[in-house]
């Protein structure tokens, strides 16, 4: 009888699938990618006790809101109960890298710009300088599709994932089983966000690029200048806090020793 009712309350999506990401795995994952995120957070970063920089972007449970959802609003990552439950570790890590992506390429900065040259003196006016304040300048070639610009967070989002050492294979994965497991999922519409297909040969290219680069000992991350850090200064800091080990657990393998020159 108990295996039976099991059964059925797995079936209706009740009982959460094993190994599912909890608000102290949320926690863990905000740690994580605030600082390996750093060197691309110009002024959402700040400089901790011992002088390391530290994203200040806060990861948010969101409450429950009756589907699987997860976005970037004025400097914060948010998450709903129903996605939470839903992930794994390494899926929660590209997620929320994802939304962070957003926030450090200015996304919602970008939109806001361009709905106000489209109504000039529209009522949203009032609130530029609060995306100002909670968003990092965007580069001048920040794609204008907001489909594309999707596929950039999640490019960088799954590259925080990795740096931080979560499975980017298991991550980019998410878009394979997305539709069916997370409530509320089709609600994305194609004129916002790529379908599930694009993202899912998105992110296996980006997981096995990553790692290609992370074998030979170079910086695992995007080829697109608009997505890497601004600075010159910020991309040597990006550098000098690659940590092998990270990158190896990335893979799910271990990296070769490096040879003396």
């Amino acid at each position: 009888m108990r295996a039976r009712l099991l059964l059925t309350l797995l079936s209706a999506g009740l009982v959460a699938t094993a190994g599912a990401a909890t608000q102290q795995d949320l926690a863990r994952v905000e740690a994580d990618l605030r600082r390996v995120a750093a060197p691309w957070c110009g002024r959402l970063a700040e400089l901790d006790a011992q002088g390391r920089r530290h994203c200040t972007v806060p990861f948010e449970s969101f409450g429950s809101a009756g589907a699987g959802n997860a976005f970037a609003f004025l400097g914060k990552a948010n998450i709903t109960d129903e996605l939470l439950a839903t992930l794994s570790v390494d899926e929660l890590a590209a997620v929320m890298g994802h939304e962070l992506a957003h926030l450090v390429l200015g996304h919602g900065l970008f939109r806001m710009r361009q709905r106000l040259a489209a109504v000039p003196g529209a009522p949203d006016n009032q609130f530029l300088p609060l995306f100002e304040q909670s968003s990092v300048e965007p580069h001048s070639q920040t794609p204008a599709d907001p489909r594309a610009q999707e596929l950039d967070a999640d490019t960088l989002g799954l590259v925080f994932a990795g740096m931080a050492g979560h499975d980017v294979r298991h991550g980019a994965a998410l878009w394979r089983t997305a539709a069916r497991r997370v409530s509320g999922w089709a609600a994305h519409g194609s004129a916002t966000h790529p379908d599930t297909v694009r993202r899912l040969a998105n992110a296996t290219a980006v997981a096995d690029a990553f790692c290609r680069a992370a074998a030979a000992s170079r910086p695992p991350w995007p080829a697109a200048e608009r997505l890497l850090p601004a600075y010159e200064l910020s991309r040597d800091e990006a550098r000098q806090q690659l940590d092998r080990a990270a990158l190896a657990r990335a893979c799910g393998r271990a990296l070769p020793r490096k040879t003396a020159s």
